[in-house]
C-alpha cells in the first residue's frame, strides 16, 4: 500500500500555481513536483491530484491512499460527483485512470499532517516565480 501526501500553492500576483506528491511506500520515499502555471489554489489542488494520479500509474502503484487538505477535493470523491464545471473535467480524468489502481481513496488531512507536500509545493513555486524574474 502507498501513502501518499499532496498540496498545491498559488500565488495571486502573478496568478501561478504548483503542486507536490509525497509517496511512502514501506521504506521508499518519492517526491515529485509540478509547476501547474496559471490558475487558482482550488483548480491548482485538482491538478495536483490528476498530476500524482499519473505518477502513481508511471510507478506501478496499485494501492493508494491520498491524503489532501482540500475539503472540496475530500467531499466530492466522498459524494462520487463535482458540481463545477471545470472541476468536472478533473475528476472525470482521474476517475478514469482508477482502472489502474486496486484501491484509490482520497482522506482528508489536516494541513498540519500534510507539511512536507506543503514545502515542497511552496519551494516549486518559489522557484519558478524566481526563475522567471
Amino acid at each position: 500500500m502507498t501513502i501518499v501526501y499532496i498540496d498545491a500553492s498559488a500565488s495571486l500576483d502573478p496568478k501561478q500555481a504548483a503542486g507536490a506528491a509525497v509517496f511512502k511506500e514501506e521504506d521508499r520515499l518519492i517526491e515529485h513536483t509540478t509547476f501547474l502555471g496559471t490558475m487558482d489554489n482550488h483548480e491548482a489542488e485538482w491538478a495536483t491530484l490528476l498530476f500524482t494520479a499519473e505518477k502513481a500509474v508511471e510507478h506501478g502503484f496499485t494501492s493508494l491512499i491520498i491524503y489532501t487538505d482540500s475539503k472540496i477535493i475530500s467531499d466530492s470523491f466522498d459524494k462520487g460527483y463535482v458540481k463545477h464545471p471545470l472541476f468536472k473535467q478533473y475528476f472525470k480524468q482521474i476517475n478514469r485512470l482508477q482502472k489502474h489502481f486496486q484501491l484509490f481513496l482520497i482522506s482528508l488531512t489536516p494541513r498540519k499532517q500534510n507539511k512536507q507536500a506543503d514545502r515542497l509545493a511552496k519551494e516549486r513555486l518559489y522557484k519558478e516565480r524566481t526563475d522567471s524574474d
